[in-house]
């Protein structure tokens, strides 16, 4: 990259003039062409087997065995392999008690149920109680990704319905290193700047825990691109941080060995070894334009 870093204005376009350009492949080799930015998809183009899964709820107003069995139907549907979820429901009193409590106990339930066949979880559906700012969803992200290591989908399922299942699929699918579609533009390599060098895309972002949990931890997380020339396989990295912070402290991370084990380095590590030992010439980032800026420092550190 030349150790040189531009800052570059982007601007939006009417979505009209891109259907052209965004002709899409998913599964079996089905081509489709968006009509007025909508598509009907019939499988995902590289959809992942999920051996065992677990499906926890924290609402007392969802039909958990509903839900169980409608993803698993939508899955087979779009050709993701869901075997039937072990389901743990919360304890009718549990409810009531300090949400940092009520996700110790839900873990404690799956170790319990599960035993030595925790270390085989592929990943963790959770139903949360609200739909909105629920307090479990700051300690539940901390607990399964950033200690457990363990990939985890979060819902308030108000309306079930195939297009609402659909949609958790594609982020299932994602994080278990599937590829959901992918542009033609990209498999043919005609993509303009990008399939003409090694570039990275990263995508970044905070999210904080409701107003009135002002303890809970934000989580940070940073997306990136990876098997250039493709853009639509990509790895995320996942931390919390102080709460109410909207800078990301772990983009970079010396540890106390003196190596970096930040955000930035991860992503780059990853590019590298998914396309054949190159590094990337171009970075692409996708940041909330006022933080953008300030986060330059920590993309430099150390190149």
């Amino acid at each position: 990259m030349g150790g040189k870093f531009y800052l570059r204005e982007w601007w939006l376009v009417g979505y009209q003039g891109l259907d052209a350009l965004l002709q899409m492949i998913f599964g079996k080799g089905e081509v489709l062409v968006p009509q007025n930015g909508r598509w009907n998809v019939k499988q995902l183009y590289e959809p992942v087997r999920v051996e065992r899964w677990v499906l926890v709820n924290f609402s007392a107003r969802c039909d958990i065995n509903y839900l169980a069995r409608q993803l698993v139907n939508c899955g087979r549907n779009k050709g993701v392999n869901l075997s039937p979820p072990c389901i743990i429901e919360e304890d009718s009193n549990g409810r009531f008690q300090n949400p940092l409590i009520r996700v110790d106990r839900m873990i404690a339930m799956i170790f319990a149920r599960l035993g030595d066949q925790c270390s085989e979880i592929q990943f963790v559906f959770c139903v949360l109680p609200d739909r909105k700012n629920s307090d479990i969803y700051g300690p539940w992200k901390k607990k399964l990704l950033t200690e457990l290591g363990v990939p985890t989908q979060c819902a308030c399922p108000v309306k079930v319905n195939d297009p609402y299942l659909y949609n958790i699929l594609l982020k299932v699918n994602s994080k278990l290193g599937g590829i959901n579609s992918l542009l033609d533009a990209e498999k043919e390599c005609y993509i303009p700047i990008i399939s003409s060098s090694p570039t990275i895309i990263l995508g970044m972002d905070v999210s904080h825990g409701s107003p009135g949990q002002a303890d809970n931890p934000s989580i940070s997380a940073v997306v990136s691109s990876r098997c250039w020339p493709l853009i639509s396989r990509y790895r995320a990295f996942v931390r919390t941080q102080s709460p109410k912070v909207e800078m990301i402290d772990s983009l970079f991370q010396p540890s106390e060995d003196g190596k970096d084990t930040g955000f930035i380095r991860g992503a780059l590590f990853e590019f590298f070894e998914s396309t054949k030992k190159r590094k990337p010439e171009q970075m692409i980032i996708f940041r909330y334009v006022q933080r953008l800026p300030r986060h330059m420092g920590s993309l430099t550190v150390g190149w």
